[in-house]
């Protein structure tokens, strides 16, 4: 079982990896992308939820998110891989 979380924005449930794509850290917190709103959201030390398996998430501001996803996009090519 992996580390399961819940999206701040659309309440979409499921584990890291399956409905979140973890995208990296920023400013002390993992970022994820929820699968099923494509939402970047936040979790405040992941490590230590991993030992609960639960995490609380919290949304990234509409506009971080975008000048982000623009971020991953130039380094990570959709489909590149």
């Amino acid at each position: 079982m992996g580390m399961s979380a819940v999206c701040a924005v659309c309440g979409a449930a499921s584990d890291i990896g399956h409905g979140f794509e973890m995208r990296g850290k920023w400013n002390g917190y993992m970022v994820f992308k929820c699968s099923a709103c494509e939402s970047g959201l936040l979790v405040k030390n992941a490590g230590r939820a991993m030992i609960t398996k639960k995490t609380k998430t919290k949304p990234i501001a509409t506009d971080l998110w975008q000048r982000m996803s623009v971020e991953w996009e130039k380094n990570f090519h959709t489909g590149s891989y």
